[in-house]
């Protein structure tokens, strides 16, 4: 046996073991708070996701993910490896499907003995056979359980399409789909309609020498997908796009939510502001993270500043929220904090230079400069940020990429689609340390946030820049 093959059967070995670790640590966690883990069996619920949320478990979930999928493909053939990825957009095509044609909420009103595909189809009128063919798709990838031939059900992945509302009300109305909702469904269709057939352009829009280096808005591959000259903030505001935008704000709110409900309250001493300091909320679409810190901090005075017709809604959540507080829209001077909470990513580092530098000439000297966004690690070590408060290096153990590999993916995926979409970037905490020395900024102190990849970057004006 050659020393190739001995280092790699040690190599599957303590990823075995890891993954054999894990699920030990799990089960000795949960048992000493008398929880269980949830099913992949049952639909989806807050409470019963809560044993997943324990401290300690989050972590063991996510070196089970890294090493089982790391496992994988260390045991699959390359040639397929690399033919299921190529051909991994057939996945988010059929999910997208079902989605659209209202599938897990037919099957959610045919009750856990699922439906055969005949009666699914009539939620939208699809053709049965190939709907089945789509659901067998997914089925085959653990979302949705065909329990027999052309009959299938739910399971906890599928459950999480479910809007909650009637197949006859989104029929009667299907612009309101998503109204009301926690946005993840409207972020499923979001993901696999304009950022599916954007992404569909990705190599078109590298390998296009009139636009492959432009930071732009207007050049990106949704451009070339939908053949427009408009950015995607007024693509989006056409009158065709009408529901488009609907549905992505949906889902904009419903990732914002889907964090840890007080994430904003922590990792920034908001009770140490001194009594009306105003925070900007810059880019804060209706102002919920504002909302957020206004309904726990009420010496503070909040001004939310985004695009004219994300304002007028603002002031209508807010009026439902705390009526009264909007008081008037003046411009503001002498900021205590400029808050742009998932604001850069959506923006090239050229347009993110320009908002920095405005911000700095608009900044007192102690004015706080608080960005919250995604930071991507590097898939290999990092010490490029050895002094600063907060950057942490997670020791991962071996052979586990210092990312954690495939349980990070999610991130690595945002970034592409940001770029294909609004020529956006997801950012290494160096890129952002970079970003806010070329404009006159000092970061002081990142605080990782409990939800994986994001984390606060404060900042203050650079007095020596």
């Amino acid at each position: 046996m050659g020393t190739g093959t001995t280092n790699t059967l040690s190599e599957l070995k303590a990823l075995s073991k890891i993954i054999q670790d894990s699920i030990d640590s799990i089960e000795a966690s949960l048992a000493s708070k008398n929880m269980e883990f949830p099913s992949p069996h049952t639909p989806i619920s807050l409470e019963s996701e809560a044993a997943r949320m324990q401290p300690g478990v989050d972590r063991a979930c996510a070196l089970i993910i890294s090493a089982a999928y790391q496992l994988i493909t260390s045991v699959r053939s390359p040639i397929l490896s690399i033919t299921a990825v190529s051909t991994q957009h057939t996945l988010s095509a059929s999910l997208g499907a079902v989605a659209a044609a209202n599938v897990a909420e037919a099957l959610r009103e045919a009750g856990p003995k699922g439906a055969h595909v005949n009666e699914i189809a009539l939620a939208s009128n699809i053709d049965p056979s190939k709907l089945a063919r789509v659901l067998r798709v997914l089925a085959t990838n653990h979302i949705f359980v065909e329990v027999a031939p052309d009959v299938f059900t739910h399971n906890r992945i599928s459950s999480c399409l479910d809007t909650g509302k009637s197949v006859k009300d989104i029929l009667a109305n299907p612009e309101a789909k998503h109204i009301g909702t926690l946005g993840q469904v409207a972020g499923v269709e979001y993901g696999t309609d304009e950022g599916l057939k954007a992404g569909g352009y990705l190599r078109d829009m590298l390998l296009d020498l009139k636009i492959a280096k432009s930071q732009e808005p207007n050049e990106t591959a949704l451009s070339l997908a939908f053949n427009t000259k408009l950015d995607a903030w007024e693509w989006y505001e056409l009158k065709d796009n009408k529901h488009r935008l609907q549905r992505f704000s949906i889902a904009l709110e419903g990732a914002k939510q889907a964090g840890p409900r007080n994430a904003i309250l922590e990792g920034f001493d908001w009770r140490s502001l001194k009594q009306d300091a105003v925070v900007v909320d810059v880019g804060g679409g209706v102002g919920s993270q504002s909302m957020r810190l206004a309904q726990n901090f009420s010496h503070l005075r909040f001004v939310v500043q985004d695009r004219e017709q994300i304002v007028k809604d603002a002031v209508e959540f807010w009026d439902g929220q705390l009526p009264g507080a909007v008081k008037s829209q003046k411009p503001v001077k002498n900021a205590s904090v400029f808050l742009l909470h998932t604001v850069l990513h959506d923006w090239s580092d050229d347009y993110c230079i320009r908002i920095l530098r405005h911000l700095r000439d608009a900044a007192a000297p102690d004015t706080r400069l608080l960005i919250v966004d995604s930071l991507l690690p590097y898939a290999c070590e990092d010490n490029s940020l050895e002094g600063i408060a907060g950057v942490e290096h997670p020791v991962h153990p071996k052979p586990l990429l210092p990312n954690l590999g495939h349980s990070a993916t999610l991130l690595y995926h945002a970034d592409v689609q940001m770029m294909t979409i609004f020529n956006g970037k997801e950012r290494t905490p160096k890129q952002v340390k970079e970003l806010m020395e070329q404009t006159g900024w000092k970061v002081i102190r990142v605080h990782p946030s409990p939800a994986f990849g994001s984390a606060k970057v404060i900042g203050v004006p650079d007095n020596t820049a």
